[in-house]
């Protein structure tokens, strides 16, 4: 092995490690501040079965609408192939600290293995991405405003609202001159390879040709986005959503919404607390999230015993269950791997 790939191999290592001694600090000595354990899984099973039920929908709704972005990026795509791609890809981003680009890679692999045409599966994965990004920096900003509208305590993230906002409102205008032009894509890469190869030196990594990649998704993209704008949207707004429909269900099978909580005060929390996956510390937001969650749920009035039962019924029908039907998608993508290529003749 090179002395470069055992560098990877160690910081790949290192990460990890950082991770897990987070997740684990978070569970075992921050969150016991805040609430009991055993308090909270007391009121856990006090929930009725009513609102056991609808977590239960709730989650498995999530996990059938989820696909749909793929869907709404390459048209006829089939069911299947698409909840293999998107459920894999969750599995992964989710299980692998920083594993965004790693999910990335998995999306290829699976279209690239049902015959999906390169192209078409570089837009589609780009642009998923790119609406995640979006809905994720301007999610908070919406929130804190309706709570200024409302007349409601901001928390002091009134700041962090305005950042996200200018920061969404310059990706949006970035995207648009990338998807309008080949030169305005050539352009924009040229402005940001110094400061993205300053970045990428610092973490001794190759940075990549930004102008070359850019000029390839305004060529791979632009007539799909052109296209399938809405659909892309609608779609990513339900996948970004659907875990906050299992965290209001949480919260009012404990008695906690809609007092004291509105639906306003839920949406900012989930969304300023969500917004903390974009920083890969631990695999998906573990521990990271789950604190700001509780606290920000304790700071809108619930209590704390309350917030914390939440956040771990929230996690428990969200992501557990998720991850559970990424392993069931990893599945069938190996046996319809190797089924398609014995059909060929493959190796």
């Amino acid at each position: 092995m090179t002395s470069q790939g055992a560098g990877k191999r160690w910081r790949s290592v290192i990460t990890a490690v950082v991770g897990i001694v987070l997740i684990v600090a978070v569970f075992a000595f921050i969150f016991p501040q805040f609430a009991n354990y055993q308090q909270a899984f007391t009121e856990l099973r006090q929930m009725s079965p009513w609102w056991l039920l609808a977590l239960f929908g709730a989650a498995v709704a999530n996990n059938l609408l989820y696909p749909l972005t793929a869907q709404a990026a390459i048209p006829h795509l089939p069911y299947r192939v698409a909840f293999t791609s998107r459920q894999v890809s969750f599995l992964v981003s989710n299980v692998i600290p920083g594993g965004g680009a790693i999910a990335a890679g998995s999306q290829y692999s699976v279209l690239a293995t049902y015959r999906v045409a390169t192209p078409k599966a570089a837009a589609a994965v780009t642009a998923d991405a790119v609406w995640t990004l979006l809905i994720t920096l301007a999610a908070p900003s919406a929130a804190i405003l309706l709570l200024i509208a409302e007349g409601r305590s901001t928390l002091g993230y009134t700041t962090i609202a305005v950042i996200a906002l200018l920061i969404t409102a310059v990706v949006m205008v970035l995207t648009a001159i990338v998807l309008r032009s080949e030169d305005g894509a050539a352009r924009i890469g040229q402005v940001l390879q110094r400061p993205i190869g300053a970045a990428f030196r610092v973490i001794r990594k190759t940075p990549p040709d930004l102008s070359t990649s850019l000029v390839a998704f305004h060529a791979q993209a632009a007539t799909m986005v052109g296209q399938r704008w809405l659909p892309l949207t609608i779609t990513n707004l339900i996948a970004q959503f659907m875990p906050m429909v299992i965290l209001i269900c949480a919260l009012a099978g404990l008695g906690a919404f809609p007092h004291p909580l509105s639906f306003i005060e839920v949406f900012a929390a989930f969304s300023i607390a969500i917004l903390l996956t974009s920083v890969p510390i631990t695999p998906g937001g573990l521990g990271t999230v789950d604190a700001a969650l509780i606290a920000l749920l304790v700071a809108f009035g619930v209590d704390a015993t309350t917030a914390l039962a939440a956040d771990l019924i929230w996690r428990l029908f969200w992501t557990l269950i998720q991850l559970a039907v990424g392993l069931l998608a990893f599945g069938i993508y190996g046996w319809d791997r190797r089924r398609i290529r014995q059909h060929e003749g493959g190796p």
